[in-house]
């Protein structure tokens, strides 16, 4: 969950909750002050009757009202002041309801006592307080819905500059010459973030590029003294009266130093296409360049009595053509490499730039996490120096395109899209 949907419904939740509880406090705050004032009322009420009784030293006569009963009952003494809520017949409404009741004592003459009871009905200030309640409700509701719009708009606006820095952050990547400029904001918390981003954005770019400086310089000068020595190691290998124990240890440093010869050259290659050196874009077809490659191989194909079946719809690229001549050349020869005797190769390049070149093998399934990772090898081999399907990756990166592997029923594929 986003953290901005997590503070809106909590938002949302404690809002409820507060008016929730606002709303039954003052529902009983409402209904102790209409109570308060009836209780005024039958106080008047009470008044006038001992006013009446006083001056004229009789009851008086009870008059129907609406919503207020009067009774007088004979009483043995003289007994407290009583407020209290019944529930009583209403003879106007023909039905029972609330009624707020005041009973008092009267004396009348020399030593009668009445017991007067004062009732106003209820009904009404019910229905008020219901009225009162529910335009709140409303309101509460109201203001709730204009609240998560107000929050949704506003905080969206808010929060947009930390997905503008996330989605630059997820463009960015380390070495690229387009340098990632994180934008301004006036909010400090994300000036803040993009400060410190921006300085660990910077600082991962110059510490890239002096490893890949020195990466590059290091392959560069290993190469005159890795020819010196294999030149010296092929006079040695041709002199004669050498001993077997001699030369096969010459015979191993050989194979060293060719595969120290062939790893240079592959980091140089890796070097060159991550610093863009392979920039000359022309049309290539692809369809060509795959009949191309397989004339190559031809020799390779037969002696290991390796079946190819093709199927090419003509496919037009741009691209580099010593980076799709690498492409094609890492594929195929891959692809044959890893068969075994009497296998098949399938090679379908689908008119829509989808190029699917797959392999039987004996060989399990590759680690798709790992596969595309430098120096990573599956089953050890001297013969590969672990950087070719980097190579690949690499190619597919700087030329906007995406390659993908996938293991099947014995069957390795790899699929380049364009």
């Amino acid at each position: 969950m986003k953290l901005f949907s997590r503070y809106n419904k909590l938002n949302l939740i404690t809002t409820v909750l507060i008016f929730v509880l606002a709303s039954i406090a003052y529902y009983f705050l409402l209904r102790y002050v209409i109570i308060a004032q009836l209780d005024e009322n039958l106080d008047i009420e009470q008044e006038e009757i001992e006013s009446y009784v006083a001056k004229y030293n009789r009851l008086p006569e009870i008059i129907p009202v609406n919503d207020q009963t009067i009774k007088f009952t004979a009483t043995s003494g003289n007994r407290s002041k009583k407020f209290t809520t019944i529930v009583a017949f209403d003879p106007m409404e023909k039905d029972t309801a609330e009624f707020r009741e005041l009973l008092f004592s009267i004396k009348l003459g020399g030593n009668k006592w009445y017991l007067a009871s004062v009732a106003k009905s209820m009904d009404g200030t019910e229905n008020l307080i219901k009225s009162i309640i529910i335009i709140t409700i409303c309101t509460i509701l109201l203001i709730l819905l204009v609240s998560f719009l107000i929050n949704r708009l506003v905080l969206n606006r808010l929060w947009q500059p930390f997905y503008n820095t996330l989605q630059l952050l997820k463009e960015f990547k380390v070495g690229n010459r387009d340098s990632v400029i994180l934008p301004a904001s006036n909010i400090e918390e994300f000036s803040l973030m993009n400060g410190i981003l921006q300085q660990a954005i910077n600082r991962a770019d110059q510490d890239y590029l002096l490893l890949k400086q020195f990466t590059e310089n290091a392959a560069h000068e290993m190469q005159t003294p890795l020819a010196i020595i294999r030149s010296k190691l092929d006079l040695l290998i041709q002199e004669e009266n050498l001993s077997q124990q001699y030369g096969e240890n010459l015979q191993a440093l050989y194979e060293a130093i060719e595969k120290l010869s062939k790893l240079n050259k592959s980091l140089l290659l890796l070097t060159k296409i991550e610093n863009n050196q392979f920039n000359d874009i022309s049309e290539i077809n692809l369809t060509d360049k795959i009949e191309e490659k397989l004339l190559q191989f031809q020799e390779i194909i037969m002696e290991n009595r390796i079946t190819v079946i093709k199927h090419l719809e003509g496919k037009i690229i741009f691209m580099n053509a010593d980076l799709v001549d690498i492409l094609l050349n890492n594929l195929i020869s891959n692809s044959i490499k890893h068969n075994f005797d009497g296998g098949s190769v399938h090679i379908d390049l689908a008119g829509t730039g989808k190029l699917s070149v797959s392999n039987t093998s004996y060989t399990k399934a590759l680690n798709n996490e790992k596969l595309f990772t430098r120096f990573y090898k599956e089953i050890e081999n001297k013969e590969h120096t672990g950087l070719g399907l980097s190579i690949l990756k690499q190619i597919c990166i700087v030329s906007k395109c995406t390659i993908s592997y996938d293991f099947s029923a014995g069957v390795h594929c790899f699929t380049v899209l364009w």
